[in-house]
């Protein structure tokens, strides 16, 4: 199930307390049809505003405001702390994938996402243990209107010389050096990293 999916699935559970089934669905595919034709308003507000009309024609106010504000309340972002690492060890590599999936869990995004997020996490953790022998992993949410997962890793190892041909998938490597860089700007939705013989910073974002 995708997550638009999902999204509507957790809508409808709401309209069919108040509606009967049938025009949950018809009320909730109308309010997607007409909600992009709305200006001055985000598409939160503007779908709202369609599923009170289309409940309207068939509720009281006062069902019609209590399921609005039920409505609103499940569209409203989560807000978690941002978690901060030190990464010095092998064992805190396991560590930074296992806060990788509770803020994960914590903002109820798909498994798909899950997965890559902790993928990702992984590979950063693994190349400072590995290559710079100590640094630093932050993960938190990106700003209130988008819906991402914002990850960064910084380093004070000796940089990355040949970071062109790394990212250009032309390097090849008995140990590994560059596989996860690769790996992590090929899952990422965004990708930057900044390289000098003071250190190494990845950012990433990943969309849920």
């Amino acid at each position: 199930m995708s997550e638009a999916q999902q999204d509507d699935k957790a809508l409808l559970a709401v309209l069919g307390r108040y509606v009967s089934p049938t025009r949950a669905q018809s009320i909730l595919v109308r309010a997607r049809r007409e909600s992009p034709g709305a200006r001055g308003a985000t598409p939160a507000t503007q779908l709202m505003a369609r599923l009170a009309e289309g409940l309207r024609m068939f509720c009281g106010e006062a069902d019609t405001r209590a399921a609005v504000a039920e409505l609103t309340r499940l569209g409203s972002p989560r807000k978690v702390e941002a978690i901060e690492l030190e990464l010095r060890i092998e064992a805190d590599i396991a560590r930074a994938r296992l806060a990788a999936r509770d803020l994960c869990h914590a903002l109820g995004v798909s498994p798909l996402v899950v997965q890559k997020l902790a993928t990702i996490v992984s590979e950063l953790a693994r190349n400072i243990i590995s290559y710079a022998g100590r640094g630093q992993l932050a993960l938190r949410q990106c700003g209130p209107a988008r819906r991402c997962v914002h990850v960064e890793a910084r380093d004070q190892g000796p940089g990355i010389v040949n970071l062109e041909e790394i990212l250009g998938g032309r390097y090849k490597s008995r140990s590994g050096l560059g596989l996860g860089i690769l790996g992590t700007k090929r899952l990422a939705d965004q990708f930057r990293i900044d390289s000098s013989p003071a250190g190494t910073r990845v950012e990433v974002e990943v969309n849920y």
